[in-house]
């Protein structure tokens, strides 16, 4: 019988996988790791779209500083512009830290703090200094400012990606200007007050409305993401799982090395290779000396423990991955040795013979060793050419191991296969 190894392949562990944890819930909406997820994302679009809105407010408070500061010559407003200015130049500081930023050093919990407190500073300062203006500047202009501080508020919707944020703006900016308003003791302001108050709180519900399905979009988005990881995730797990099968179905139970079933599967393979490519082969039998005889002595057990060994002897000689070695059957070993010349092989061999004697496995019953030892049967070409037959290979390699017997076992025995083959020396 023969047996075939394949050269640092063991079949009997097996691969393993990566160890991914795979979701098997659904995930809920008051999930932390969800909300988690969506406070992230909603900072990250305030912080991206603040660029846009700061140069608008910019552009804006200038308009206004310039307008106002000539009606009423107040130094007051152009510090608020200047004030306003500061804020602005702060916010945008911020946008350039975050985009040089590398995202997974970012702790967007402190970035969601920074953009909270900059929304309500900044909006305080509006509502302030547009406070400031309905004091000192004529009553015809109130009308306009608080036409201007609508817009402002309704501007500051895209903060409703995160409602906090926009809440925080809003009542910072609108507060001040509706105390005012309604503390006047004009029926036209009071009603311009209460006018603010119905106008914010009708923001409030748009801004919630807006938030809930931005949140709605992120959490589906967040799901499918997920639903995507874990599939990708069971997916590996299943290619795994197959590779471990196709492994299981090629090795060899007893012995962990490949099968006479995938041994024949890589013959073919490689002799078409070789043959196409007009490459060098060779093989290598092998078969344990008076095998029978240590089983009738020692038992299966110790028959089974003594084939382990040396197919791990035999597969620990071999020198590169595409060499394979297998148990062709019973007692019986082969070793295909893709790109090998007939010299190297019969070289091969010879290691093999020899580290399989230095396992000194005691054999009471051998009548040519105290020890267990192997006969080996080799053949190969230096170019297989596409008129060989892959069934004389076998054949060369078996009628090798028979001369290997006959010449009184312990050997290597070499059989040519072409022409150009090699006689190996009796050992």
């Amino acid at each position: 019988m023969r047996i075939m190894l394949w050269r640092g392949e063991s079949r009997a562990s097996g691969s393993r996988g990566p160890q991914g944890h795979i979701l098997n819930r659904k995930l809920q909406p008051e999930d932390q790791s969800i909300k988690h997820a969506i406070l992230v994302e909603q900072t990250k679009m305030l912080l991206t779209q603040s660029r846009t809105s700061i140069v608008m407010s910019f552009l804006l408070a200038s308009f206004i500083a310039l307008v106002f500061s000539r009606l009423t010559q107040n130094v007051l407003i152009v510090a608020w512009w200047v004030l306003i200015s500061l804020i602005l130049a702060a916010q945008y500081t911020m946008y350039v830290i975050y985009t040089r930023q590398h995202s997974y050093r970012i702790d967007y919990i402190l970035w969601y703090r920074l953009v909270m407190a900059a929304a309500a500073i900044g909006g305080l300062c509006w509502g302030l200094g547009l406070t400031h203006m309905l004091r000192v500047v004529n009553e015809h202009y109130h009308i306009f400012l608080i036409i201007l501080l609508i817009s402002l508020a309704a501007a500051g919707i895209t903060l409703a990606v995160r409602t906090p944020v926009y809440y925080a703006f809003q009542i910072s900016a609108l507060l001040p200007v509706i105390i005012w308003l309604v503390a006047s003791e004009d029926t036209i302001r009071v009603i311009l007050g209460f006018f603010l108050i119905i106008f914010m709180f009708a923001m409030w519900i748009f801004a919630y409305q807006v938030n809930r399905s931005l949140t709605a979009s992120f959490r589906l988005q967040l799901e499918n993401q997920s639903l995507a990881n874990s599939l990708k995730q069971s997916n590996a797990r299943l290619q795994v799982l197959n590779e471990e099968l196709l492994q299981l179905s090629a090795t060899d139970g007893l012995t962990q090395v490949a099968n006479r079933r995938y041994f024949d599967e890589r013959l073919i393979s490689e002799f078409s290779r070789s043959s196409r490519e007009g490459a060098s082969l060779s093989l290598i039998m092998i078969d344990v000396d008076f095998f029978k005889a240590y089983n009738d002595e020692l038992g299966h057990v110790a028959g089974d423990e003594c084939l382990a060994r040396i197919a791990i002897s035999i597969r620990d000689s071999l020198k590169r991955p595409t060499d394979l070695v297998a148990r062709y059957g019973g007692e019986e070993f082969v070793v295909l040795l893709p790109v090998t010349p007939p010299e190297g092989a019969c070289k091969l061999a010879e290691e093999i013979r020899q580290n399989v004697e230095a396992l000194k496995i005691a054999h009471p019953r051998s009548p040519i060793a105290p020890h267990v030892t192997v006969s080996l049967g080799v053949t190969g070409a230096m170019q297989v050419g596409k008129t060989n037959k892959r069934e004389l290979l076998l054949q060369k390699a078996d009628q090798a191991l028979y001369k290997a017997k006959q010449g009184g076992r312990n050997n290597v025995k070499f059989e040519t296969y072409e022409s150009s083959g090699i006689e190996a020396k009796k050992n």
